[in-house]
């Protein structure tokens, strides 16, 4: 489409010019011959040329706008089929998986999968490269209860129950179980786990230094070894807490006794 457009931009300039030179050369000819007619050959000359304008124009208007409408279809189907698959991949594993199912997800055909992503690995690495991109945005590590005055556990229980059916918490675990077995791919998956997990680490700095501030406490400007610990905790009762309770039930492992135990981890 960007070709098409540059041909058609250096059609009219051309075009354009041309019209020009003839208007010239036949101006001078006509002031020599008919000089009554110099003015009205001219004039004819410039409509046309306008006209010629006008109508290449509107020809890369409609291209752009095609061009457009096309990278809006692309970047949609695209949207849909890593939205699908993040599901099947979180329902499935990535072993369990095919393209058929993430195909019948979206409601696309397999060659459109294809087309997108070229295999079922390079898929399924688009897809933890936007959950793992997700986890490292500090935004999202605004935990439920949990802020400057402490933690409302009552409120983190019921966020980590509410966790326990999100399928992005069956993506994390699967993403990280896929670096383990699929060396190849583990260095970017690594790092970007890296990302996430440092970004956690400085909200639990933030949250620190903003008790500290409360209780009118010193606090280290930075981030520090102990809140990288508890960040370790955290991480662990984020996905064992609703994971476990989940599979084991309530006589082994509640919502309720995440809550409190990362209550105590963040003081």
């Amino acid at each position: 489409m960007a070709d098409d457009r540059d041909r058609l931009s250096a059609a009219s300039r051309a075009l354009a010019d041309a019209a020009a030179q003839l208007t010239r050369a036949l101006g001078a000819q006509a002031e020599r011959v008919v000089p009554e007619v110099s003015d009205a050959v001219a004039q004819g000359l410039r409509e046309a040329a306008r006209e010629l304008a006008d109508v290449t124009g509107s020809l890369a208007d409609d291209v752009r706008t095609s061009d457009q409408r096309r990278r809006r279809k692309v970047d949609r189907t695209r949207a849909d089929l890593l939205d699908a698959a993040a599901r099947v991949f979180a329902a499935r594993g990535f072993e369990g998986a095919s393209v058929d199912d993430v195909a019948a997800e979206a409601g696309y055909t397999k060659g459109a999968v294809y087309a997108h992503f070229g295999s079922k690995r390079e898929l399924f690495l688009a897809v933890a490269r936007a959950r793992l991109g997700e986890a490292g945005d500090p935004s999202q590590h605004a935990l439920p209860g949990v802020g400057a005055d402490g933690v409302d556990v009552e409120a983190l229980a019921d966020g980590l129950a509410r966790s326990s059916d999100d399928p992005r918490l069956l993506l994390t675990v699967e993403i990280l179980a896929y670096a383990l077995r699929h060396p190849e791919d583990a260095d970017e998956l690594a790092g970007s786990y890296a990302l996430a997990f440092d970004a956690l680490v400085e909200h639990v700095a933030d949250l620190r230094r903003a008790r500290d501030a409360r209780d009118g406490r010193p606090s280290d400007p930075g981030t520090t070894q102990d809140d990288r610990d508890t960040t370790l905790g955290v991480v662990a009762l984020l996905n064992v807490a609703p994971l476990g309770a989940r599979l084991l039930g309530p006589e082994h492992i509640t919502p309720a006794a995440g809550a409190r135990v990362i209550a105590r981890l963040l003081g």
